[in-house]
């Protein structure tokens, strides 16, 4: 083996009922990627899928070239963040990134992000820029023209996830352990809830260079599911409820995005009490508040399509 200053990459692939050709794909992406000291899991969620399970193996086999992959079956399905969190355990990398089965990385993502965290040493996440691809719309998108913020990010983070999809951060594998990893409770939003825990202790680097490609489908993922979203905001709200007394601002943008998931549910009732704690907390935010209304009553009338 050759002898290799830069620190170790734990990246890891969950994948539960793929297509083994879309796995490769994403497998592929880590395969090429330009920084060297990686270590590969591909965590198969779907044990009972004899055949699948078979054809993985074989895939992975085939393309793993130079890089060593470790295949690792779950004895039960438990779902994308328990299969996280088996990785994490086993993570031997100083740095953490995981990777959707459906989604890939450009080849300089990982060199390009640990370079960030090594330059920052207080910080625990780095996010990037990344590129959105409306595979049914033949469209690509770049998800933020202008640079975002570093450092301290957490009361940012609670108005908005602005890091987004568990394909886009790369974390420091201590941080992760230290945190506890994914909560396996949480029946959506597990990605969002995980980063304020993180964020809360932790700062937050930035790499502004597409280094990602998150693919949308027409249609509904499992993360859609607007029941779950509102069982997993309120979670999120009873975590941190006592930093909204703290940040009006931030506690507003908050209630706003309550508004919205309760609205997405056909809760209006719901939605509308969200919406007055939003307008209370940010009442000179007139635009803001006009938009969000209009939003909210008109999801009553029209057929959303989200992802």
């Amino acid at each position: 083996m050759v002898e290799t200053s830069e620190p170790l990459v734990t990246a890891v692939i969950t994948t539960y009922k793929r297509k083994p050709e879309v796995v490769k794909r994403a497998l592929n992406s880590i395969i090429e990627q330009t920084y060297n000291n990686i270590e590969i899991f591909v965590i198969n969620d779907c044990p009972a899928d004899k055949k699948l399970v078979k054809e993985l193996r074989k895939m992975i086999v085939e393309s793993s070239r130079n890089r060593r992959v470790n295949y690792i079956v779950v004895e039960n399905n438990g779902g994308a963040c328990k299969a996280r969190n088996i990785a994490i355990e086993r993570a031997t990398g100083k740095y953490f990134a995981c990777l959707d089965d459906d989604d890939e990385w450009l080849p300089e993502k990982i060199e390009l992000q640990v370079q960030a965290l090594e330059k920052q040493k207080g910080a625990a996440i780095a996010y990037c820029n990344a590129i959105l691809r409306y595979v049914d719309q033949g469209k690509d998108v770049t998800r933020f023209v202008e640079k975002q913020k570093e450092g301290d990010i957490y009361f940012e983070q609670i108005e908005k996830n602005n890091i987004g999809s568990c394909s886009f951060p790369m974390f420091r594998t201590d941080v992760l352990k230290e945190v506890g990893g994914f909560d396996i409770n949480m029946p959506a939003l597990q990605d969002w809830e995980l980063y304020l825990r993180v964020l809360k202790k932790y700062k937050a680097v930035y790499v502004h260079k597409p280094v990602a490609i998150y693919y949308f489908y027409d249609g509904e993922r499992i993360s859609a599911n607007s029941q779950n979203r509102v069982v997993a905001f309120e979670n999120i709200h009873q975590k941190i409820i006592k930093d909204l007394e703290n940040n009006t601002k931030s506690a507003s943008s908050f209630y706003m995005m309550g508004t919205y998931f309760y609205s997405l549910n056909d809760d209006m009732k719901k939605a509308k009490e969200y919406y007055i704690l939003g307008v209370k907390s940010n009442p000179y935010k007139l635009k803001r508040n006009i938009k969000v209304f209009l939003k909210m009553i008109g999801r009553r009338f029209i057929k959303t399509k989200h992802v």
